[in-house]
């Protein structure tokens, strides 16, 4: 099978991006093939070239992100790991998850409002991204606050709960830094009184 040339990776690529504009703004089912090849500057059928069916684009839109994978490669920077105590420790790497999740307004914005409306394919993301998070979180937490190891696990479903939380006030209410960080002093008092 010939490998792809660099137009078509590069075609892709401009694709799944006004894809993803495109879906978060309008939703999955509110974007139109012909919307997307309009943005595109491309023709209808070399969309369905790329992609069989909107589906597949979906999918695609989210795999081209690579979210659960660079998470799964990135490690808290060295001053969330600085010392001090453990407070100070889990309320810096629960507003760095926070701030990296913000990075990626438009990928949560397609994947919440897609889960909601039923797509079975956001949904199977989200189930993956819930799990890959939660792994994640707890090796982080284990890395930053070692004194949380005996319930890394069960912190982490509540970082990540939290975070989950966070997003859908900032989709639905606006970004507030203040309510985020009032939202995980109250986490980080629960877990470390």
């Amino acid at each position: 099978m010939p490998r792809p040339s660099a137009d078509d990776v590069g075609s892709r690529s401009r694709i799944l991006e006004a894809a993803l504009v495109l879906m978060s703004e309008h939703g999955a089912a509110g974007t139109s093939m012909r919307m997307l090849a309009g943005e595109c500057g491309l023709n209808v059928a070399t969309l369905y070239h790329y992609f069989p069916s909107k589906a597949d684009l979906l999918r695609a839109v989210l795999a081209e992100r690579g979210y659960l994978d660079r998470l799964a490669s990135e490690n808290p920077p060295a001053e969330v790991r600085r010392s001090g105590p453990p407070a100070a420790r889990l309320t810096r790497l629960v507003r760095w998850i926070w701030w990296a999740g913000q990075q990626e307004e438009a990928v949560w914005r397609l994947l919440v409002g897609e889960s909601l409306r039923g797509d079975a394919t956001a949904r199977a993301e989200a189930l993956a991204l819930v799990d890959g998070l939660d792994v994640g979180i707890a090796g982080w937490l284990e890395e930053v606050v070692p004194e949380l190891a005996d319930r890394s696990q069960v912190v982490a479903r509540l970082v990540r709960a939290l975070l989950f939380s966070l997003i859908v006030e900032h989709l639905a209410l606006g970004p507030d830094d203040d309510r985020a960080k009032a939202r995980i002093a109250d986490l980080v008092g629960a877990v470390l009184p």
